[in-house]
């Protein structure tokens, strides 16, 4: 498939070169909703400026009067942040005075200073009509404006709009995007559109009048740099991408990428010096505001922040290979968690499914044996265990003079499935087993390991949950003590999985070796029961 006219940078409207491959994408996609996210000084503010002339230009219909009409409203959280950020953006390649603000410009630019901004340009660009390609007037309202405390409702009200920019989306409310996007298709009145303009749109169905109609385009666009993972845009562009099928998310890469984009704008050196300055790559300033990274929040030093969501994080679902063995790790506790993953011949790990509990109510382990067995069923049935190991405090408790089984033991029983507990409990030996596998690759092309995108908690814990507490990060204690929380539990599972399969020799030796690759572990078979069914013992 050739590039588009945008990725080949022929696109010239204005003299303008998109940022580089991903930002020429956003530019031309027409999705319903379509979001950049980036590093600091990556061009997606002004890519988002050229987007809205370009579509002007070239999607919307040619009216009655033989003009485009377009009416675009870009707003921001506060009037302030509007006038430092998109506003001052816009006035850098269409100031006030400038040749595309529509004459006279007092009648054609108003607004400012802590209120909204009116600016409509004019230009002429060829456009197809019935009888061939025309000089055609493209007439460009934007409207600026900012929420600040108004009520959601209210501020949209009044909004009869083409398309909209929402710039620094994040800051926004998790609603504006739907609102915003329901005020657009208002502007230009069907009953001024030249009615051949239907044959390229398409038509539909005026539901009030029952009569076909022309079907106006619709959009909304944002830009943003990458917030903490509790944000609204992270839990729709990496956890529930299938739920918010109207949006396209594009992301560039990281300034230090060589497929870093807006080299013209802002240089490697530019980069290195700012990761310098927010103290190293793996600070989460630098991860968000440098390679372009969703983040911690600062509530306490995440645990492995070498972990990389597009790295690390399969873009796809991963299913199990049937003809290698699984693996099992278990936390027990109030809210016990479960682990089941592969290693492949390469030696990568696959992360493929968590069974976690609510931490509203305690789980004993006959329900959590339970819910370990429906996903062996479901997605394992007939694969053998390669191994399973659990949280070594898990085997004490019990009264054994009274025949009771401790927590793990019951657990063992009720899989079928020999659960062996880790050599220690050592909290360091456990998260070096797991940073390992986000250390270096393989290859080239290859992590070591590899992660599948349902497992929320898992993800999120990586990504910033599983974090130490607040004295430990600020040096007040000697000891690592991780902030327990929902997402622990399952961490606590994986770190016994990798643990036990590596072995406590191999972990410290990789550790003094600062993570360089080694030898897999061979792969221990123990045959399990695929037709065992937990409901009926």
């Amino acid at each position: 498939m050739g590039k588009t006219e945008l990725e080949s940078g022929k696109f010239d409207i204005f003299n303008f070169s998109p940022p580089g491959p991903v930002g020429a994408r956003y530019i031309q996609s027409t999705a319903p909703i379509n979001l950049i996210m980036g590093p600091w000084g990556s061009g997606k503010t002004v890519a988002t400026v050229f987007k809205i002339a370009y579509h002007a230009a070239s999607l919307f219909p040619v009216c009655r009067d033989g003009a485009v009409h377009v009416r675009c409203a870009a707003i921001r959280d506060t009037y302030r942040e509007m006038a430092k950020t998109a506003l001052s953006s816009w006035h850098g390649f269409f100031p006030k005075n400038g040749p595309y603000t529509r004459q006279p410009v007092a009648q054609n630019y108003s607004g400012g200073q802590d209120r909204p901004v009116k600016h409509i340009l004019e230009w002429k660009t060829i456009r197809k009509w019935p009888d061939g390609p025309r000089l055609t007037p493209i007439i460009l309202e934007m409207e600026f404006g900012a929420i600040g405390e108004q009520n959601l409702d209210s501020f949209f009200k009044g909004y009869e709009i083409s398309m909209g920019w929402m710039n620094e989306c994040d800051l926004l409310h998790e609603d504006v995007p739907g609102r915003f996007y329901g005020r657009t298709g208002r502007f230009p009145p069907r009953s001024e559109i030249m009615e051949w303009e239907g044959d390229r749109l398409g038509w539909e169905t005026d539901e009030e009048a029952g009569t076909s109609v022309i079907k106006l385009p619709r959009l909304i666009m944002g830009d943003y740099n990458p917030p903490d993972e509790s944000n609204w845009t992270y839990k729709r562009h990496i956890e529930e991408p299938e739920n918010w099928t109207g949006y396209s998310f594009f992301q560039q890469p990281s300034g230090l990428s060589p497929q870093a984009e807006n080299r013209r704008g802002k240089t490697r050196a530019d980069y290195e010096a700012e990761e310098k300055a927010f103290g190293g790559p793996t600070n989460s300033e630098a991860r968000r505001n440098v390679h372009g990274e969703y983040a911690a929040k600062k509530q306490g030093t995440v645990v492995y922040d070498r972990f990389s969501l597009h790295k690390h994080r399969s873009d796809s679902f991963i299913e199990p290979v049937r003809e290698l063995p699984f693996y099992l790790g278990l936390d027990a506790g109030g809210t016990p968690a479960c682990g089941i993953g592969q290693f492949m011949p390469n030696g990568q790990f696959r992360g493929l499914r968590e069974i976690v509990t609510t931490p509203d109510t305690v789980t004993g382990p006959s329900r959590f044996s339970e819910q370990i067995m429906e996903v062996l069923l479901a997605d394992f049935a007939g694969m053998r265990c390669g191994g399973a190991w659990g949280d070594p405090s898990a085997w004490y408790g019990a009264d054994k003079i009274r025949g009771e089984l401790a927590f793990m033991e019951t657990v063992s029983l009720a899989l079928q499935i020999p659960i062996i507990p880790t050599e220690s409990n050592d909290l360091k030996s456990r998260i070096e087993a797991v940073d390992w596998y986000f250390g270096s690759d393989i290859d080239a092309v290859t992590p070591r390991s590899l992660w599948d995108p349902r497992m929320k908690h898992t993800i999120r814990g990586f990504v910033s949950q599983y974090h130490l507490t607040k004295h430990a990060s600020t040096g007040k204690t000697d000891s690592a003590e991780i902030e327990k929380n929902q997402y622990s539990h399952i961490q606590d599972a994986w770190q016994y999985l990798l643990y036990g399969y590596r072995g406590r020799a191999a972990v410290k030796r990789d550790a003094a070796q600062m993570g360089r690759p080694a030898n897999v572990v061979p792969m221990r078979s123990v045959t399990a029961r695929a037709d065992f069914d937990v409901f009926k013992t």
